[in-house]
């Protein structure tokens, strides 16, 4: 008996299912299968269109549905892709200088604030000159 995953010979019986079937053991995956039964393993093109679809934010069950993969299955997938992910996840943990960071904000702020009464003062002056006509 082949193994349906590495196509391995190095298998034992391994027991049966409940439904009665042979269960088999392969030593070079250590993978359970059962002779004549389905291939549950989800493709490249699969995980891929996985991936696209965690990146939208639908929910874990649409997914499922989607892609006719178990919630058991899918958690597993995000666990491994997570360990997979480094830990710093490539962000600058170096803190800006507070003083200048918050005087560049308080700079951008006081632009605004002009910006704004100069706009208000143009339609005051606006509106004023047209009640006068």
């Amino acid at each position: 008996m082949n193994c349906s995953h590495c196509n391995s010979e190095n298998t034992k019986k391994n027991g049966h299912t409940h439904y009665g079937k042979q269960n088999y053991l392969c030593h070079n995956c250590n993978r359970q299968f059962v002779e004549g039964g389905q291939d549950w393993f989800v493709n490249e093109s699969d995980k891929i269109l996985i991936n696209k679809l965690l990146l939208e934010r639908i929910s874990l069950s649409g997914i499922c549905r989607v892609c006719d993969v178990s919630q058991q299955w899918l958690l597993s997938y995000i666990k491994d892709l997570y360990k997979s992910l480094p830990d710093d996840l490539n962000a600058d943990l170096t803190l800006p200088d507070i003083e200048s960071y918050l005087g560049d904000r308080m700079d951008e702020e006081i632009g605004r604030i002009e910006v704004i009464k100069k706009i208000r003062l143009h339609y005051k002056s606006t509106f004023k000159y047209q009640i006068m006509r």
